[in-house]
């Protein structure tokens, strides 16, 4: 039976003096899903006690590169060879290949003493097996640390990236379709908290909609333990957008509107950056024209990590993380209820603020919504 669950950094190893804040917040993402006595956390290692509900946690912690369920022993030969014997009475293989470690410079054989060692070990107590360096059937590994040592066989990849929280927060645009999801998840491996803006306008957003937008933010939750979303109720000010005189542009309008309520949340709750699921010149309110005008209204960055992506890389990631099927049932989208027929997809700024003079309410309107939004919290 495994003893611990052996965990890799991966890219926090590259960040010098920083490194030790790196993986002190790696530790606390593990406490949210981990008991902290079961965490022991090295300065290029990790070790959590093995158990199946551990084991299963790990995928969805960002910063781990790669994690092996693990046989710990004494550092002598006498307990790991016990340990390899057993692995090889157990597995079906004809060829093999040790790859032993030793991180403990005191220990008295080198590393490559130990394959050496323990690749004898596997030919003295096994019958017509061979050696095979580069694409073994078993492949046995030994790491000899300060105090113990690990011996696996199984090498599985993490999620990568950096700890979630590690890089601040971002107030993040969430609608119920593939995209802003799949941005969210990339946003959280390079360390970002990520919290949730959602625009919704009753009566036309029914139970369905609000329930798959908590069905899409409970699934992301997953992966940062906690989760914040900021709800919005649109539907006063949509009304009030749909009497101006150009009609194309209605929806360069409402998303301006939506971009100026999150500035202003995400400046009441410093945070630092705002962020979305855009892809460039997929619809129409994503062409470059479309980007630069909506955009200025912001003096935060503004985050699109699906800019370049094509559909199918999207979608690829989607049902990775279990939120496509969740993003394919239709609901009732703000956005889709207030699209005209020709939108404008080639929009300029001073058209859009000239309209925006019309609207001489918009910004009192604004400021009311969000004293009214509605907050709600999510954990795992």
């Amino acid at each position: 039976m495994y003893q611990k669950i052996l965990i890799r950094y991966g890219e926090l190893t590259l960040k010098g003096d920083n490194k030790k804040d790196f993986i002190q917040q790696l530790k606390k993402n593990l406490a949210m899903y981990i008991q902290k006595d079961d965490i022991k956390v090295e300065y290029d290692r990790a070790f959590i006690k093995y158990s199946p509900e551990n084991f299963e946690a790990l995928k969805y912690i960002f910063g781990i590169s790669s994690y092996s369920p693990v046989f710990e022993v004494k550092n002598n030969l006498e307990d790991i060879e016990e340990v390899v014997k057993n692995i090889i009475k157990e597995k079906t293989f004809n060829s093999f290949a040790i790859d032993a470690r030793r991180h403990n410079k005191n220990f008295h054989m080198s590393s490559s003493e130990l394959n050496m060692h323990f690749g004898g070990v596997v030919l003295k107590n096994t019958e017509n097996k061979t050696v095979n360096l580069k694409s073994p059937d078993l492949k046995i590994y030994i790491e000899i640390r300060d105090y113990s040592a690990y011996i696996f066989i199984d090498y599985v990849y993490g999620l990568g990236g950096m700890p979630v929280f590690s890089s601040s927060k971002t107030l993040h645009l969430i609608s119920g379709g593939i995209d802003s999801p799949v941005a969210a998840h990339l946003l959280q491996k390079r360390g970002l908290e990520v919290v949730f803006l959602n625009f919704i306008t009753p009566p036309h957003t029914d139970k369905l909609t609000t329930d798959k937008i908590d069905r899409i933010i409970n699934q992301i939750t997953k992966y940062q333990g906690q989760a914040t979303l900021y709800q919005i109720n649109y539907t006063k000010i949509m009304n009030y957008i749909g009497l101006v005189s150009n009609q194309k542009y209605k929806i360069t309008l409402m998303r301006r509107s939506f971009y100026r309520i999150a500035n202003k949340i995400a400046n009441k709750f410093n945070i630092k950056a705002i962020s979305n699921g855009e892809n460039l010149a997929q619809v129409a309110s994503q062409t470059l024209e479309s980007i630069y005008t909506i955009s200025e209204v912001c003096d935060l960055p503004i985050f699109r990590p699906l800019l370049s992506f094509d559909k199918n890389e999207t979608i690829k990631i989607a049902e990775k993380i279990d939120t496509m099927e969740i993003s394919i049932q239709r609901a009732c989208e703000t956005c889709e209820l207030f699209a005209p027929k020709n939108p404008v997809t080639k929009p300029n700024r001073e058209e859009a603020r000239r309209l925006e003079e019309e609207l001489n309410l918009l910004d009192q309107l604004e400021d009311e919504v969000i004293n009214e939004m509605q907050i709600k919290k999510y954990t795992i």
